[in-house]
């Protein structure tokens, strides 16, 4: 086996693999403060590679500044989701969940009047020419993902360890009864959560429009497979999450190399359900977390 090959091979499962773990981070912390899986998600994994395409590609924004603004548009967009699913908290968990769902086809029918049925281009930054490194070719998108999105990650992690903001969202998310005792304002920091969570989404989502065709159902797939490597890593761990995005790019890029790319998903969702056989809460699972 040419080792150029492998490692070129490796390079593009933990790129894909990285969008898996945005995806699967936003996923992992808003269940972790809201004990809410957000059916609604992949839909704003497609809102934000939107977003970012009418920024860079419409309004003709250099590509640092229409990704910025692509991805604050799209926090914009879930912090605002939490004041629409507020009176569904009040009633059940489970009518939540009913409105993230019935949410996710507003915003694809949304999209659908917006910007049409066809795919879009979404032209790379970095152009689409191979940088050849030796004998190992890497796409320049791949490159562009290997630097954004860890930069995004460290910062997140930092934001959430010392800020005070990030200190009352860890509060929250541990104990809600009290987090609310001590004044720390529970539906604030929820309408954070799910800002944070969406933004998420869509640098992932901007950083993959390149790589596929923007359209109103590549939301779909991306978001499937972001819940099954959160799930894989440990649902509610954000950490667990990035790990398990990686490890089910990998195993994605090397079975349709190695294999076939026709049983690719196939073998990705069977490693994946082996794996909680063995460790049913994930990889780096922890206890379940209830909310109130």
């Amino acid at each position: 086996m040419n080792i150029g090959l492998t490692i070129q091979i490796l390079l593009g499962g933990l790129g894909i693999g990285i969008i898996y773990s945005l995806v699967g981070m936003g996923y992992s912390m808003i269940y972790r403060s809201m004990g809410l899986i957000n059916f609604a998600h992949g839909s704003i994994f497609m809102i934000g590679a939107y977003m970012g395409l009418v920024f860079y590609v419409t309004l003709k924004f250099p590509f640092p500044i229409a990704f910025c603004l692509g991805v604050l548009s799209t926090a914009a967009i879930g912090f605002f989701l939490e004041r629409i699913l507020r009176p569904l908290s009040r009633i059940d968990l489970m009518f939540m969940l009913i409105g993230t769902l019935a949410l996710g086809i507003v915003f694809d029918n949304l999209a659908l009047i917006i910007w049409g049925a066809e795919g879009l281009q979404f032209p790379a930054p970095l152009g689409e020419k191979p940088v050849s490194l030796g004998n190992i070719m890497i796409e320049p998108q791949t490159i562009l993902i290997f630097i954004i999105a860890p930069l995004i990650m460290v910062f997140l992690q930092v934001f959430m360890s010392r800020s005070k903001t990030g200190k009352a969202m860890r509060a929250a998310a541990q104990d809600r009864e009290t987090a609310g005792a001590m004044g720390i304002p529970l539906n604030r920091m929820n309408a954070l959560t799910l800002a944070i969570g969406s933004a998420m989404a869509a640098v992932a989502g901007i950083l993959a429009a390149p790589i596929f065709l923007v359209s109103t159902n590549m939301g779909w797939s991306v978001a499937i497979k972001g819940f099954a490597a959160a799930i894989l890593g440990g649902f509610g761990n954000p950490i667990g999450a990035v790990i398990g995005g990686l490890i089910f790019g990998i195993i994605e890029a090397a079975s349709a190399f190695f294999i076939s790319s026709t049983y690719k998903y196939t073998i990705s969702f069977a490693v994946t359900i082996a794996v909680l056989m063995f460790k049913p809460m994930g990889i780096f699972g922890e206890p379940t977390i209830e909310k109130m």
